[in-house]
């Protein structure tokens, strides 16, 4: 999962205070899965529920199966927000255009966040479901060919997949993320100089931030990455399509920042990404 965090620079429409610095991490449950969210030294507090000077909230939005909701807890985990929305039908012809409607769902729940609360968001976490993938051109930002679901399995690459990776490795399944790229590769004979890949959340929080080919180490480890090495392992990185692989970061990494167009649009302050 990735993670948006906010400056320790105060944002223009904010109360201005010092010390606002990054100093711990917390987690809230969203469905069936943990989000991380980045918490910070604040000596501000809720008087009466109140809002009060620069106290910061937290944003977690899970995007499941049927649906996704956000939650929008303080550092103490209180509940401010949330909301819940199911996925619109998008058809091109008489297939769900998921990505469309992943991207609609998102900005809808930016939406729906009450706007008195914007300004205090300090960073937003999205989780999506595991092995879901896209290609992407990262000269145009458009998809290369439909998402392949989590639950999708690939058995046309399953066989290459199992010849390349050691025995039993956590890719060796036909819904593994590496089979849906070697299935992808194999099937496909143009746009492949341009194209990246990435998993649900990473491009759910590319539209946020605007920069491709990163990720973190729990939504690689379905493509091969190696946490234990804090790297790829030389027999994907041999393979041709390795340049597809998206740099993998730790969980909380700076990145940079939100783009301006969103931040204006949504009355939010200036993120500083985090993965």
């Amino acid at each position: 999962m990735l993670t948006l965090a906010h400056p320790s620079t105060p944002c223009s429409g904010a109360h201005s205070r010092p010390g606002c610095l990054l100093s711990s991490r917390r987690c809230i449950s969203l469905a069936k899965s943990r989000v991380k969210m980045s918490s910070f030294e604040d000596s501000q507090d809720y008087a009466g529920g109140d809002l009060q000077g620069s106290k910061q909230l937290y944003l977690g939005i899970d995007f499941g199966t049927s649906g996704a909701r956000y939650v929008l807890i303080d550092k103490q985990g209180t509940i401010h927000s949330e909301i819940k929305r199911t996925y619109p039908q998008l058809l091109v012809g008489n297939a769900l255009n998921w990505a469309s409607s992943w991207r609609e769902t998102l900005f809808s729940l930016l939406e729906d966040i009450p706007v008195s609360l914007r300004q205090y968001i300090a960073s937003i976490s999205i989780d999506g479901t595991s092995a879901t993938t896209l290609i992407i051109d990262s000269n145009t930002g458009e998809l290369l060919c439909r998402p392949f679901l989590y639950n999708e399995s690939l058995p046309d690459a399953l066989p290459i997949v199992t010849s390349i990776a050691p025995e039993n490795h956590t890719v060796c399944s036909g819904s593994s993320t590496l089979c849906k790229l070697v299935s992808w590769w194999n099937s496909n004979n143009s746009n492949k100089g341009s194209a990246v890949l990435m998993h649900q959340s990473d491009w759910l929080l590319w539209l946020l931030h605007g920069k491709f080919g990163i990720s973190d180490y729990n939504n690689a480890l379905k493509v091969g990455y190696n946490p234990e090495t804090d790297s790829y392992p030389s027999w994907l990185l041999a393979q041709p399509f390795s340049y597809l692989l998206p740099s993998v970061k730790a969980p909380g990494s700076p990145i940079g920042c939100i783009k301006e167009d969103i931040r204006l649009r949504f009355g939010m302050c200036n993120f500083y990404m985090k993965i």
